[in-house]
This record gives structure tokens, C-alpha cells and sequence, in this order.
């Protein structure tokens, strides 16, 4: 059986094969690849998005890959290039089934139109941004969602237009997802709002594979800084950093020494003229609560970490806190939990599924992020309970993520799938 993948990003086993750097993000892609390049019977191709105008495709390995070019991952147009170099690569492998990883972009449509067969297309839900968008703004105040600095000015990109871009790849999404006869999904979230946008899609459970460096490593209070706090990413408001920062004062009075980690590029620096005139509204927003809240000294941006350096932050905190408006599975909330970390996460979208409150650490109410601070405070109060709270997180997690059951389970899928289609001739 032959596979076509479409991924999002170019997979770091193509950018090995190719001599170039491999982004760190997907990660999950990789470990699934790894695994599904162990079982017979399946041969995998996949189709990856690039800047570069000239076309590249080759093996890596035993999977075939293809380019092709997309010139912003974020395109609020529907482009018919990027169609016909689809349907050209589909003419060229010859697929027996289209697997298409996750909604959020142009090029998702874009494959299900050049592969014109819903009965043999999959897509597998990621975050879904007709459901996300209503959660964009979450918590904000309504000056701090109308603000404009130089750099939204500029770039067109304010947070109403980040919304409204939101809303408008949101309409390829839908069309996308109700062209496809089946979709791969894993929390009670992603199997409602699929079906609410296609009520006849066919909802096929999968559990994705998380990096491969996070089965082998084991999160421990005696290695750990004490108060530190660790969030995955704080760049735009779903991920919810403006609600810890508001919640962080009251962790503070209790363990003065308390600091938050946050992964990603310093979207508060202000040291230059330049980097003044580089600020989001949304990075405004979080400096003027650091000013107010006197919190500057006390959070740190870390910069963009590969999956090295990402797994000895999370190892390195007390705390993982997800304090997002709105999510399906997080994986970082995953791959906490898979080291033996206690976490802290807001209760949206799928967390509910991934994570039980008070066995495997603690779930609060999305808009009462006062709460924060609270289950924070139990945590760093409470040294058995936070190595309880972990060594169940391990558990639960190994199994959520258990890579040779996940590859297994996938096969599974795309058998029945061809199954299906065969009886259906």
C-alpha cells in the first residue's frame, strides 16, 4: 500500500538527506515516520511546503520525497500553483490513500482538490482553526485587542488581523475537512468539532508519537531549579502567557525566588530602537504587565531551543504550566507528562483526555486563572505529591504515546480505509 503524506514542514529526515537545517518543530512527524518505516506492507511518500520556487525530490531512506512551493505558510488566498504541483506529485507517486497532517493551511485543501478522491483521503486533525479562533482573544482587555504598534502597522498584523486571518484559512479548513470521507483524530474535542463541520466524516482514533529524546529521560525533584516555572511557548495570546503573568504575583509572595521560563524568541525586548519598532501589540501587552506587576527580573525568554535543549528545560523546572484558551492535545503537555513532570494545564479542548485532575497533576477553569497560582502553590509545597502527581503523569503518558501500539494502530487505519474502498469498486 502506497501512502502520500502532506506535512507542513519538511521533515527533518529530508533535510538530513538534503544537507540543510531541520526546523524544531513536528517532531512528532519524525518519530511516526521512524516507526511507520518499520512495519511491512506500507510504502510512504511525503509532500512537504517550500519557499524555494524550483521543485526538489528525491529518497531519504526508504520514503520518497517531494517539494513543493508555497512562498508563506500562512496564505490568505487560495493559490491554484500549489494544486497543480500537487496533483503533479500525487500523478507521479501514485498513492493509494492521502494522508494529509492537520487543517490549519492553504495546501490542506489545495490536496484534497488535486487528489479528487474523498473516499481515500485522510486528514489528521491538528488544532482546528475554526474552533480556535473564537478563543483568540481570550482574557484580553478590548484596548489591548484593538492596539496597533509600528511593526502590526507594517506587517498588516495586528491581533483583530491575526483573528481575522484565523477566520478566513478557518473557510479552506471546513472545505477541506468536508471533502475528506475520514479523519484521525484523538480527544473528545477534535471528534465534536470535526463532526460539526462534516457530520458524515468518519472519525478514526489515533494517539500521535511524541520526540523520540522524551521516552529516554525522567524528570526528578532533586535535579530540578526549585519555584521555576516552564511554559512551551508565549508568542500570541491562545498560549495564554498574559494569564500566568497575572497569576504569578500570588506565587510570588509565597516563594519569592519563583521564575518563569518561557520557550521561544523574547517577544518583550525592547533594547534597541529596532527591537521597539519589531514589538507586537501582544508583546506590549506582556511588557506593561511586567512593568506593573514587577515581574521582569523574574521571567526569562529562552530562545529557540532543538529538541535537545527543549527537553533539559522541561527537565530543569519544578512546574510545566499550559496556560492556553484553547487546545486540542497539546503535545508539550504530552511530553511533560511523559518525563514525570507535575503539570499544571487550562481545561480546554482536549486536555481532559490527556490529563486526570489531581492523579496526574491538576486541570483548572480556563478563565479563573487565579487558579494558577493556587495548584502552582500546592506543587512547590508539596514535594511527594508533585512526585506522585509525575510518576502517574509517566505512566498515563507511556501509554498515551506508546510508539509501536500508535504505528500499529495507523497501519490499522489505512487498512481499513483500503478495505473500504476496494469493497466499494
Amino acid at each position: 500500500m502506497r501512502v502520500l503524506w502532506v506535512c507542513n514542514i519538511m521533515l527533518p529526515q529530508i533535510a538530513q538527506a538534503l544537507g540543510v537545517a531541520s526546523e524544531p518543530v513536528g517532531g512528532w512527524m519524525t518519530g511516526l515516520l521512524d516507526a511507520m518505516d518499520q512495519l511491512p506492507g506500507v510504502e510512504i511518500g511525503v509532500a512537504y511546503p517550500s519557499c524555494a520556487e524550483k521543485a526538489v525530490q528525491g529518497t531519504a531512506g526508504n520514503v520518497a520525497y517531494y517539494s513543493f512551493c508555497q512562498p508563506s505558510p500562512v496564505m490568505l488566498r487560495y493559490d491554484t500553483q500549489v494544486e497543480h504541483r500537487l496533483k503533479t506529485i500525487i500523478e507521479e507517486f501514485r498513492p493509494d490513500l492521502l494522508h494529509i497532517f492537520g487543517t490549519e493551511y492553504m495546501h490542506t485543501l489545495a490536496a484534497v482538490r488535486a487528489f479528487q478522491c474523498p473516499q481515500r483521503t485522510l486528514i489528521g486533525i491538528q488544532g482546528l482553526l475554526t474552533f480556535y479562533a473564537r478563543h483568540f482573544m481570550a482574557g484580553l482587555p478590548g484596548w489591548v485587542q484593538r492596539g496597533c504598534t509600528f511593526r502590526d502597522l507594517v506587517k498588516r498584523d495586528n491581533l483583530i488581523q491575526q483573528r481575522k486571518s484565523f477566520y478566513i484559512r478557518a473557510a479552506f479548513e471546513q472545505e477541506a475537512i468536508r471533502n475528506a470521507a475520514h479523519v484521525i483524530g484523538r480527544t473528545d474535542w477534535d471528534q465534536a468539532c470535526t463532526q460539526q463541520i462534516h457530520p458524515q466524516v468518519r472519525y478514526h482514533f489515533c494517539n500521535e508519537i511524541l520526540r523520540g529524546s522524551f521516552y529516554e529521560a525522567r524528570w526528578s525533584l532533586e535535579n530540578c531549579e526549585r519555584h521555576s516555572i516552564f511554559v512551551s511557548q508565549g508568542s500570541y495570546p491562545i498560549k495564554g502567557l498574559h494569564c500566568l503573568l497575572e497569576a504569578f504575583p500570588k506565587i510570588r509572595e509565597r516563594y519569592p525566588d519563583a521564575r518563569i521560563y518561557v520557550a521561544g524568541g523574547d517577544i518583550t525586548k525592547r533594547d534597541t530602537r529596532s527591537d521597539r519598532l519589531r514589538m507586537s501589540s501582544y508583546g506590549k501587552y506582556i511588557c506593561k504587565l511586567l512593568k506593573e506587576l514587577e515581574l521582569k527580573e523574574a521571567v526569562s525568554f529562552t530562545g529557540f531551543l532543538d529538541e535537545t535543549a527543549m527537553r533539559a528545560r522541561f527537565l530543569k523546572a519544578h512546574v510545566f504550566v499550559s496556560p492556553s484558551s484553547i487546545e486540542n492535545s497539546p503535545n508539550s503537555v504530552g511530553e511533560a507528562m511523559l518525563l514525570g513532570m507535575p503539570v499544571v494545564a487550562s481545561d480546554v479542548g482536549g486536555i481532559k483526555n490527556m490529563l486526570a485532575h489531581g492523579k496526574e497533576g491538576y486541570v483548572y477553569q480556563a478563565d479563573a486563572s487565579y487558579m494558577i497560582s493556587y495548584y502552582v502553590n500546592e506543587i512547590f509545597k508539596a514535594d511527594e505529591q508533585a512526585v506522585r502527581l509525575g510518576q502517574a503523569a509517566a505512566e498515563h503518558a507511556s501509554q498515551t504515546h506508546n510508539r509501536e501500539e500508535i504505528s500499529r494502530r495507523l497501519l490499522q487505519i489505512y487498512e481499513e480505509v483500503n478495505e473500504l474502498c476496494i469493497k466499494a469498486r
